[in-house]
Parts: structure tokens; C-alpha cells; sequence
């Protein structure tokens, strides 16, 4: 049988997200690109009825760790845990039922101590309690944290002692080991996860991308070279090998996290910066500049509210994130900053003032997360063109601790994502999976909504800072295609464009806003490919 080459998609509601023609009637494709909208007839093209379903651009994810994300799908699942005791359950039970031996490391991702009765951060003592045999590493949701059991103290082999740069070994009153590791020191940690061969970072990657493809993920920006300790040039060679096979369900924009002018150097001598393929592109530099908030590790410029002596820690001095951004600029490298605090954002932008207009380039730099800020900041953001990879689904989960953490004064400045698209910012939009579902009608809904999954709190957080529904889609489609330099290729429903789409069931723009959150995804279009869910 042979098949044809165009593909008309009918019958649905069409929505473009192009200024000059914002909705469709249908679609023509050929092959892999748009060529036409709006025709009158194709009897020559196969005909795909969407039956009433609305068709967008496929979403993009502007940040996420997919391989971090493949990885977790075989650990233990903290995500929800309410309680000390409940997460020492969970942990029980995974031993037993994986009947795991003596000495072989368990870990385990999601914990939150925000949401724990006893509203206090696990320690090795209660982790002693699901076993003193196995050592187990249990990573708080925001990845910048973890504890650890004695028995994994002791394979460690750390003291009191012991020192790390750029991190904290967590210490109690008397000076003993609390289990606490944050930051850097979890390097000391992650050491003993799976040393994954190309095969398994291969294996990761693809059970990760199918279930995204299932979320309506047609395109993402994922930070992965850093997320096994197998080292970069194996995760590079799985991402080649997959796209060389024509086996990736989905277009990859890598985020290069290189920690030193070095290693930079090192890396481009080994991989070309010009386009793999259709599904594998490179991207920027990852800069790791500091924490999160929920950890207290995110750099702020006054100390904590809740803690008087804490103000967070950068993971660069000034000097060295010059290097490293001055080096991504001498080889035309854009660069995107993770930037929780404002003390973060405040050093990343004085240094992008000093060292853009000398390199005279368009590099479209970035900034990752961006919370904690106040209108001067993002004035000057807007000032030096940076565009912002945002995660609306962070409104969700922070509104409860963000004035805790922070103030009432600072609170009310911040996660400023319509202020953004105020001030004229390109504002993308991302989940930091497995910090979040990767899910993006989660993330539209939490941009428009401002919502928990529970509709609270009443009327949004900071309400003043709700998008559209259409600026909340931008950010997963036309934005996001923005900060990767694909907008003339994704991102929108326009001729010579690729045919990448997402089909959703039910339309956002016919239904109540605190619903959105529950359409399902019907199917995805990947360079003219179609698989229904």
C-alpha cells in the first residue's frame, strides 16, 4: 500500500498561534512541512478528521532534564508524600518489594518537607529507620537537595569535617552529620548512582520522550549532560546513536551544562555546534548559579525571612561566572542561567551588561526560572534583550512557603510572568521535569490560573500576574520556539513550517479556565508523523 505523502487535517478547531492568520480552517502537509491552510480541496492528500478537537503548534518545553526524568521512572516516588513516617513507608515497602540486597544504593526523588506534618527536613536517623543495611539517597522535588541514611554515610566515608565548594554537608547543634547533603556535595552522593552505558542513557531517554510524546511534547530543551555520572561525551553519543537511528519520538534542543572554560573548549573540539538533524539540535550553555527556594539554597540578596542567617549560595564566584560566560561568547555559545534568587539574577545581568555589547552578538541569552526579582531587574532584562525560561507550575507548589521564605515585600514582586510579557521579555515556558510534570497543560493552566491542583488559593497567587490564555500557550509553542532561534521553523501553524502539532480533546478557549487542567491530550504530529493517543 502506498502511502501518501500530504495529509489534510479538517474539521477541528485550528488554532495558529500566528498573529497574521489566528485561526484555520484546515491544514495541508506534505512530508514533513505545512504548505498550505485554508485550501478548498486536496483530493490527492490522505484526510485526517479531527472530529471537533483542537489542533495548536506542538508544545515545546523550554527546560527539563528528560534523562533525569527516564532515570526516576525506576526509583522510589516521593511526589505528594505528607508525612516523615509516610516517606519512610514508602521506602519500606520499595525495599521489600524490589527485594533489594545489603549495600545496594536505593534512591528516591520528590519529598517535600513543606507538605510533611511534622514540617521539618527528613534526617539519617529517621532514613536508619527503613534500614541500617542499604544505603539509601531520597532528593528532595527541587533536586538541589538530599538526605541520606548512616549507611550511606559510612560507605561515603565523610567526617564533620569535610568540606565541599559550592555546597553543604548539614550539620546539627553538636556538630554531627545530619544526613543533609545540598548543592555541590551532592556530587558525593550521585557518585554511586547506575554508571549507565550508552545503552542505558539510550534506554533512559526513549521510555522518558514516549511518555512525553503522550503529553503533547513535540520539541524540548532538555539540560542532560550532567544527570549520570558516565560523563557528558556518553550522553552526547546516546543523543547522536537515537537520532542517527531515526529512533526519537521527539525533537531534542540539548542545554550544554559545562562547568568550566575548559571543559567548554573540550566539548566543541568533540561536537559541531551546527544542526545534527531534524530531532537533535545543540543548544545553550547551562550555568547552574545557585539553589532553590524551597531548599534555602537559592542566593538572595537578604537573608532569608525564616532564616536570619542564611542568604543562600552562589555555585560561581564573579569571576568565574565571567570566564564562563566570556568563553560561551568568544565561541558563539548562548547562554541560559539557572537564576532562582535575586542575588543570582543581579550578578548574571551586571556581567551580560559588561560582556554583550563587547561581543557585539544576538545570542538571545537566557535566564532559567527567574522568581525572585523586582522591576528594576527585569527593567534591566528588558533592557539588554534576555528572555526568560519560566515554570508556571513552580505558582502551584511555591505560594504557600514563597512570603515565608522571602517576605510579603519581595514576595509580591516576584514569579512576574505577566510583568514580563509587559515589559516586552520573551517569556518561554517549562516544567524542570522531574521538579514538576512535565505535563504543559498543567504549566498553561498554572500561568492563567495561578492555582494548586486544589483551585487554591481563591482567585490565584498574586492574581495581578495571571496570563492570558493565548500569552499562556505562546509560552509553550511561539516562545519557546523563540529562545532555541527555531521561530521561522516551530512554534506556529504557518506555511514552510514544519508540521509539528499537538491535537487536544477538548478546547481551552470553550471551557472554564480551572478546567484546562483536565483536557487530554488526543495526539501528536511530529515532522507530519501522527500517532493518536
Amino acid at each position: 500500500m502506498i502511502r501518501l505523502q500530504k495529509k489534510l487535517f479538517y474539521n477541528g478547531n485550528i488554532y495558529t498561534m500566528s498573529a497574521e492568520q489566528p485561526i484555520a480552517n484546515n491544514v495541508l502537509i506534505e512530508a514533513n512541512k505545512i504548505i498550505a491552510l485554508n485550501v478548498e480541496s486536496a483530493p490527492e492528500a490522505e484526510l485526517i478528521n479531527l472530529a471537533g478537537k483542537t489542533m495548536l503548534p506542538g508544545f515545546n518545553d523550554s527546560h527539563l532534564h528528560v534523562l533525569n526524568f527516564g532515570m526516576n521512572l525506576n526509583i522510589i516516588d516521593l511526589n505528594g508524600v505528607s508525612s516523615i513516617a509516610e516517606l519512610i513507608e514508602l521506602t519500606k515497602n520499595y525495599l521489600a518489594k524490589n527485594d533489594v540486597k545489603a549495600e545496594q544504593w536505593v534512591f528516591g526523588w520528590g519529598w517535600n518537607q513543606e507538605l510533611f506534618k511534622e514540617k521539618r527536613m527528613p534526617n539519617r536517623f529517621d532514613l536508619d529507620q527503613a534500614s541500617k543495611q542499604i544505603p539509601i539517597v531520597l532528593t528532595r522535588t527541587c533536586g538541589h537537595l538530599a538526605v541520606v541514611n548512616s549507611k550511606a554515610l559510612n560507605l561515603l566515608d565523610i567526617s564533620a569535617k569535610t568540606e565541599v565548594t559550592g555546597g553543604k554537608i548539614g550539620k546539627d547543634e553538636s556538630g554531627s552529620l545530619t544526613g543533609i547533603f545540598a548543592e555541590n556535595a551532592l556530587e558525593l552522593v550521585y557518585k554511586w548512582r547506575d554508571n549507565l552505558d550508552v545503552s542505558g542513557i539510550k534506554s533512559h531517554i526513549l521510555k522518558a520522550a514516549k511518555k512525553l510524546r503522550k503529553m503533547g511534547l513535540t520539541h524540548v530543551q532538555t539540560d542532560d549532560l550532567a544527570s549520570t555520572n558516565a560523563g557528558y561525551q556518553k550522553v552526547m553519543q546516546a543523543y547522536y546513536e537515537l537520532a542517527d537511528e531515526n529512533n526519537l519520538p521527539i525533537k531534542f534542543n540539548l542545554q550544554l551544562r559545562l562547568k568550566t572554560p575548559a571543559e567548554i573548549r573540550e566539548f566543541l573540539s568533540k561536537n559541531s555546534l551546527s544542526k545534527y538533524s531534524d530531532y537533535l539540535t545543540l543548544g545553550p550553555l547551562k550555568i547552574l548559579a545557585d539553589g532553590s527556594l524551597g531548599a534555602g539554597t537559592a542566593a538572595l540578596r537578604k537573608n532569608y525571612h525564616d532564616q536570619p542567617n542564611n542568604k543562600g549560595k552562589l555555585a560561581y564566584s564573579y569571576q568565574e561566572m565571567y570566564n564562563l560566560i566570556e568563553t560561551a561568547f568568544k565561541n558563539n555559545l548562548q547562554v541560559a542561567c539557572h537564576a532562582i534568587g535575586d542575588r543570582t539574577l543581579e550578578v548574571y545581568l551586571a556581567i551580560l551588561g559588561q560582556l554583550q555589547p563587547k561581543f557585539n552578538q544576538q545570542l538571545r541569552n537566557r535566564i532559567v526560572h527567574c522568581q525572585i526579582s523586582d522591576y528594576k531587574l527585569l527593567n534591566k532584562m528588558a533592557e539588554l534583550n534576555i528572555s526568560a525560561d519560566i515554570q508556571p507550575a513552580f505558582t502551584a507548589t511555591d505560594w504557600q512557603i514563597v512570603a515565608k521564605r522571602v517576605g510579603k515585600e519581595r514576595e509580591i514582586l516576584s514569579y512576574a510572568w505577566k510583568t514580563m510579557f509587559d515589559l516586552g521579555i520573551n517569556a518561554a515556558g517549562g516544567s524542570d521535569c522531574p521538579i514538576e510534570t512535565p505535563a504543559p497543560l498543567w504549566g498553561i493552566s498554572c500561568a492563567v490560573n495561578r492555582q494548586d491542583k486544589n483551585n487554591k488559593p481563591e482567585g490565584g497567587w498574586l492574581p495581578w500576574q495571571k496570563l492570558t490564555l493565548t500569552d499562556a500557550l505562546k509560552l509553550y509553542t511561539k516562545n519557546a520556539a523563540y529562545n532555541c532561534f527555531k521561530e521561522n521553523e516551530i512554534g506556529q501553524i504557518k506555511e514552510d513550517y514544519l508540521a509539528d502539532f499537538t491535537i487536544l480533546a477538548g478546547n481551552p478557549y470553550k471551557i472554564s479556565e480551572t478546567k484546562i487542567k483536565d483536557i487530554e491530550v488526543a495526539g501528536t504530529v511530529v515532522n507530519g508523523n501522527l500517532v493518536w493517543n
